[in-house]
């Protein structure tokens, strides 16, 4: 609910400075930087999907999202604040990275190829990229074309979910190449995983400890273990929201 819904049923009469006193500000949002600097310069690029839905018979769209779709013009100034995620962040130039982002949880990934691509990093990267419909939704579509050519990019597979009978996730492309995925891990690759957290992130980690436990013909609880090794040894980093 929001503060009208709750005024709407529950009238009560306030002067705006009590109702200044009982409301506590607008909290930051954050969203992934999709850019290197080492690429871009000075610019900082964003991935914002405008957030709109419907609630207790009311439209209802994202205070920064719907501000920065709708509202902000070409040449506005927005305040902004960096906040560092070192936790999140590139390996060395020659480990392998595998990473799992679908819709703007791709963000970052699409940093991290383009610092790759500047440093000319000898690391193998691969991509699992998914969101609705490929004719709409393929987001950088052309870079990572781009990125496959020159070498930034070692490996995408894409998972579109309504551009078939049966919705098909990040997860479900992650089954399928599980043994070229278990395959990296042995020797050495580190695991992102950027976007959903109610949902897609509790699915890629599950999928994950089913393929290890497939491929190397592990019981569950030992695949769970190594999952958990690999969160240990900060080789399973996610960013989810």
């Amino acid at each position: 609910r929001q503060l009208i819904d709750l005024v709407e049923a529950f009238p009560a009469a306030l002067s705006a400075e009590a109702l200044e006193k009982i409301t506590r500000p607008l909290g930051p949002r954050a969203y992934s930087i999709a850019s290197s600097q080492r690429e871009v310069s000075d610019e900082a690029h964003l991935l914002v999907a405008a957030v709109r839905y419907d609630s207790l018979g009311r439209q209802r769209a994202g205070v920064a999202s719907s501000h920065i779709a709708d509202r902000l013009t070409k040449g506005e100034k927005l305040r902004v604040k960096l906040r560092p995620n070192r936790h999140f962040a590139l390996p060395a130039p020659d480990k392998d990275i595998i990473m799992v982002g679908p819709g703007t949880g791709v963000a970052p990934f699409r940093a991290f190829v383009q610092e790759r691509r500047a440093t000319a990093a000898a690391g193998r990267s691969w991509l699992f990229f998914g969101d609705r419909r490929f004719t709409h939704d393929f987001l950088y579509q052309l870079e990572w074309q781009d990125a496959l050519e020159d070498g930034a990019l070692t490996r995408i597979d894409l998972a579109f979910s309504r551009d078939a009978p049966e919705k098909v996730y990040v997860q479900h492309r992650m089954w399928d190449a599980r043994r070229d995925l278990v395959d990296w891990l042995d020797n050495g690759a580190y695991f992102y995983v950027c976007g959903d957290a109610k949902n897609m992130a509790k699915d890629v980690r599950k999928t994950l400890v089913r393929a290890l436990a497939d491929v190397k013909g592990l019981v569950p609880d030992a695949a769970e273990a190594a999952v958990r090794e690999l969160e240990k040894s900060r080789r399973y980093i996610q960013d989810v929201y």
